[in-house]
């Protein structure tokens, strides 16, 4: 349910991600970045429900935040790409990044991003998780090699950004776009709608 009250204090993206620090920005509100170090991500994933590991990450990622700045609405957020009901995090090098590419090459996989938004001194949690299918075309060898050589994939999930040198390998998605770029703008803007954060 939506709360008419308006925030006055800033939102905290609980997430160093530049990306998501871009998406926020365009919503024209006030806010500044705290991410949490919340040690090994891995250990969420430990089960086979991957819908609510991810939700039980972003909320991992949020809580410490917000007990630190009960005032403030923190927002936080995770991706994660899915194939073969395997969870492909960030790589951990060069050649976990080749093996990952090689796996998604010719073939569609799902992105999953969870958000939520917390508010302690208002009771406000509410999470959204979206779900989008990206096919990827073949990539041959050659050309995987050039990407790792040349490409920003350290930090991304799958080893690849859509808006980044990834969007070559892209033969359709089915969903959201924003969903693969790591944090959807229609789920993020109805977050923000229930406590009156933006238009």
């Amino acid at each position: 349910m939506k709360n008419n009250t308006k925030i006055q204090t800033p939102l905290i993206l609980a997430s160093k991600s530049p990306r998501r620090k871009e998406i926020i920005a365009d919503f024209g509100i006030d806010f500044f970045v705290e991410a949490a170090d919340i040690g090994d991500e891995n250990r969420f994933f430990t089960g086979d429900d991957i819908e609510k590991s991810i939700i039980s990450l972003a909320r991992a990622k949020a809580a410490p935040v917000s007990e630190k700045y009960p005032e403030n609405p923190v927002l936080s957020a995770d991706t994660i790409v899915v194939v073969d009901n395997k969870v492909l995090q960030k790589p951990e090098g060069r050649e976990d990044a080749k093996i990952m590419l090689q796996t998604l090459s010719g073939r569609s996989h799902f992105v999953y991003t969870a958000i939520n938004l917390v508010c302690k001194n208002r009771g406000f949690d509410e999470i959204i998780l979206d779900k989008t299918e990206v096919r990827f075309r073949e990539i041959d060898e050659e050309e995987l090699e050039r990407y790792l050589d040349c490409a920003n994939y350290a930090d991304k999930a799958g080893s690849y950004g859509i808006q980044d040198e990834g969007k070559h390998f892209v033969e359709k998605i089915n969903g959201d776009y924003w969903t693969v770029v790591g944090l959807g703008v229609a789920a993020t803007g109805r977050l923000l709608r229930m406590i009156s954060l933006t238009f």
